[in-house]
């Protein structure tokens, strides 16, 4: 074989001699110049486990993608900017401190890099020994060997990019026959040539042929296995396996980066990174945990993946819609759950089937379900009827250990509209000019009776009258209370109407003054049958008329009087539920209201009642003063007493106490002359 044809390289290998105890079982991959290197000034955990006999090293500065551990559970300190995802485990940045679990008898791989090649950099270990520690090469390309002197001359192209120092210590691994050149120190570092000597000439290569070559910096250890330390030069990179001690209950490994780094002193420099593992006898990683893992009812196949166990409220889950829980399972160490079984049942002839959470999900046709976890897992819940309302109790477990207990209702289908209450409008206030003021409150009824939830009721325009020309639902029926309507009708009415789990049916009023019958209707989803409901809608004007009544003629101090203002339009019917009385428009004679009236207060069918304490003895008048078209006041007339006696009370009691007396002394006579005669 030519000597054009054969490779030299060129090593720089560790001087101080690994012991014994420094070696165990690890699978070491053949090393790859195109392996995934660690980031620059980062330190990589393996979180990935092999599943070999022991961890995985890869040869010449590890792998990222490649490189696996033995026993480790899971990661507990959070990714962000200074914890990263590399390859198939995580790495530390910027001095950052990770923490992670693994099991007392745990192997863990390491890998660290740091940043310029005058870098020494060393991993340090608390509570744990190193092994399998090996380092990343340094690729020189086109080089040739020559000899001068005592010296064996190594002429680089790239002399400045391998970080070699002069004082270093290298072996060199001879090519052919020739003896390794071991323990040689480099003496001379030029722009394009790197010497090196031990007494011997054992590289001279006449040919002077041009190869290529790489070298390996100097790699130590302290007596305790606890330190390795690799040299200066270009690829700053150390991989290996931290074994935890038998007795601890964590171990800690650093990594430090520095030109002034030794054995004795392999944390003066900067740390890259701490990962801190807390050790455990028991593995929970298969064991679903309640703490850890969000659990909850969503409405939606599609809705988010959550992150809290907060149920989403289904009472406006309307007939034919299925439900749905959602179980982002994790371990103790806040990984994803990902072995074991999930059985799901339901009751009263509920299906269920799994699915992915944030996914569509296909209706199951049973009511067991199972599944192995993927730590985002979802479960459909049909009814086995959506023709009535019924309930369902689902529950989950892992393994057979509880994850939940859910109750859910499915509302029925709608087999009746009932008009809950009306309210009088303005003539000319209407749904398009978002003032509308005459309503209806409205709900949905199952077959049993049960209000349950739908969408909103339309007008039915064959329905159209002269006094109500169209309508439609501002807020559909629920099961939970909604906030006050806005937007399509009148402010004032809105706030009157307020919150609550009714529809509201507003109506378009034109100018007559006159109470007529509309019809609103509802399409079911299921069935398709369309359900009508009557209501009977007045649209009136404001204030024409008005007079003022008390509820008695005649009150004593401190009692409760009851006012009534009837108030009518022009046409004489009652004025629009929307007519407000104005602020200090009533006056109590002889007492004082119980309520100030703010002027937002309204008639209902034409009528308004105040409440007013009497304070005062006389005879008095209330007055109303209101702005009508006619009427500009009214008044009602009343007495208040004081409760005391008058002369002629005192007098008129005498009197009839005479009398009484008079009467008994007669009725005493007559007795006793019957008893004279015996």
């Amino acid at each position: 074989m030519s000597m054009k044809t054969l490779r030299k390289r060129l090593a720089l290998v560790a001087v101080s001699a690994l012991g014994a105890g420094l070696l165990s079982v690890i699978a070491t991959p053949v090393a790859n110049a195109a392996a995934a290197d660690v980031t620059a000034n980062s330190l990589f955990l393996a979180t990935t486990n092999a599943e070999t006999v022991g961890p995985t090293v890869t040869a010449l500065g590890g792998d990222t993608a490649l490189d696996k551990s033995k026993g480790f559970l899971a990661v507990t300190s959070s990714d962000g900017a200074s914890q990263v995802a590399q390859g198939i485990g995580v790495g530390l940045l910027s001095g950052a401190v990770g923490t992670g679990v693994a099991t007392r008898t745990s192997q863990l791989v390491f890998n660290m890099k740091g940043g310029a090649i005058t870098d020494r950099v060393a991993i340090v270990a608390t509570n744990g020994t190193l092994s399998s520690v090996n380092q990343a090469k340094i690729n020189i390309a086109t080089v040739t060997f020559t000899n001068a002197g005592a010296n064996d001359t190594v002429t680089l192209a790239t002399a400045a990019a391998h970080g070699i120092l002069v004082g270093d210590i290298i072996n060199v691994d001879a090519q052919d026959a020739k003896a390794d050149n071991a323990a040689a120190t480099v003496t001379a570092v030029t722009a394009t040539t790197l010497s090196y000597s031990n007494g011997a000439k054992v590289d001279e290569d006449v040919a002077a042929a041009a190869d290529n070559g790489n070298f390996l910096p100097t790699l130590t250890f302290n007596g305790s296995a606890t330190v390795a330390l690799r040299n200066n030069g270009q690829n700053p990179i150390i991989a290996g396996v931290v074994t935890p001690n038998a007795s601890a209950t964590s171990v800690t490994f650093s990594a430090y980066k520095g030109a002034s780094l030794t054995t004795a002193l392999p944390t003066n420099g900067t740390l890259i990174g701490t990962w801190i593992i807390s050790l455990t006898a028991t593995d929970a990683s298969a064991a679903f945990s309640a703490s850890d893992s969000p659990v909850a009812i969503t409405t939606s196949a599609t809705a988010g993946v959550i992150t809290t166990s907060v149920d989403a409220a289904t009472t406006g889950v309307t007939a034919g819609n299925p439900l749905f829980i959602q179980v982002i399972g994790k371990n103790a160490y806040s990984q994803a759950l990902a072995s074991g079984t999930y059985v799901a049942s339901a009751t009263n002839g509920a299906t269920v089937a799994w699915g992915n959470a944030g996914a569509a999900t296909a209706a199951g046709t049973l009511s067991t379900a199972t599944v192995t976890p993927d730590g985002t897992d979802q479960l459909r819940i049909d009814p086995a009827s959506s023709l009535t309302t019924s309930t369902t109790v689902v529950t989950i477990t892992h393994n057979g250990n509880p994850v939940t207990t859910k109750t859910l209702t499915f509302y029925g289908e709608a087999k009746s509209i009932k008009i809950e209450s009306v309210g009088s409008g303005r003539n000319g206030t209407s749904i398009a000019g978002n003032d509308a003021t005459a309503y209806a409150i409205y709900s949905y009824r199952d077959s049993d009776g049960n209000k349950v939830p739908g969408g909103g009721a339309a007008f039915a325009a064959l329905s159209a009258t002269g006094v109500v020309s169209t309508g439609s639902s501002i807020r559909s029926p629920s099961r939970s209370v909604q906030a006050a309507a806005a937007g399509a009708m009148d402010n004032a009415v809105e706030a009157l109407i307020g919150a609550g789990t009714d529809g509201i049916f507003g109506f378009t009023c034109l100018t007559s003054s006159a109470t007529t019958t509309v019809t609103i209707a509802h399409t079911n989803a299921i069935s398709l049958a369309t359900l009508t409901a009557p209501v009977t809608v007045a649209c009136n004007g404001g204030l024409g008329t008005y007079t003022v009544s008390t509820d008695k003629a005649s009150y004593k101090v401190g009692e409760i009087a009851t006012l009534t203002i009837d108030a009518k339009d022009t046409s004489g019917n009652p004025v629009s539920d929307n007519t407000v009385i104005a602020a200090g428009s009533v006056s109590i004679g002889g007492g004082s209201l119980v309520q100030t009236i703010a002027g937002t207060e309204v008639f209902t069918a034409g009528k308004r009642t105040l409440k007013a304490q009497m304070t005062t003895a006389g005879t008095f008048n209330a007055v109303v003063t209101l702005d009508g078209a006619v009427t500009k006041s009214a008044t009602t007339g009343y007495t208040v007493t004081d409760g005391a006696v008058s002369n002629a009370e005192v007098l008129s009691a005498i009197v009839k106490l005479i009398a009484s007396i008079n009467d008994q002394i007669a009725l005493l006579q007559k007795q006793l002359r019957k008893a004279n005669r015996r």
